[in-house]
């Protein structure tokens, strides 16, 4: 974990473009609680059974997931948008300050080349990131 904020993410501006680079392309994979699940059901209009999962959701070794399409994408990446943006996990809120992605100068000059919203918007105060990669590393 970052004890102080590297010099290559001090002045770092951020606006999500809504491009779908995150939620599209490579395997990933997107954790959710199950409060997070429960409040997307309710976005969808949908209940979660405490039996089975949703069809958009699955239990990979006791870690709840969103389903991926085989290509790689979200399943709910839909008409080049996220269909749940109102109520995305945490982990998709986080985007770009996950720990892997700030953990090197390397990583971050990754992730700035897949992420346009990186330059964007406002800049970002050091404790939203320190927070953002706290999050993301209790996840873990």
């Amino acid at each position: 974990m970052m004890s102080k904020l590297p010099e290559y993410l001090k002045g770092v501006r951020f606006e999500c473009t809504n491009c779908g680079a995150c939620c599209t392309g490579a395997s990933g994979r997107v954790r959710v609680s199950r409060e997070e699940l429960e409040r997307i059901a309710a976005h969808l209009g949908e209940r979660v059974d405490a039996e089975a999962l949703p069809d958009w959701a699955g239990d990979e070794c006791g870690e709840l997931r969103l389903r991926e399409r085989q290509n790689g994408d979200c399943v709910f990446y839909v008409d080049n948008r996220c269909s749940i943006h109102a109520v995305k996990p945490g982990q998709c809120r986080r985007y770009p300050f996950w720990f892997r992605n700030v953990r090197s100068e390397a990583a971050w000059e990754k992730t700035c080349a897949d992420c346009p919203g990186i330059g964007e918007g406002p800049e970002i105060e050091p404790e939203a990131i320190f927070r953002s990669v706290a999050e993301d590393v209790d996840t873990e």
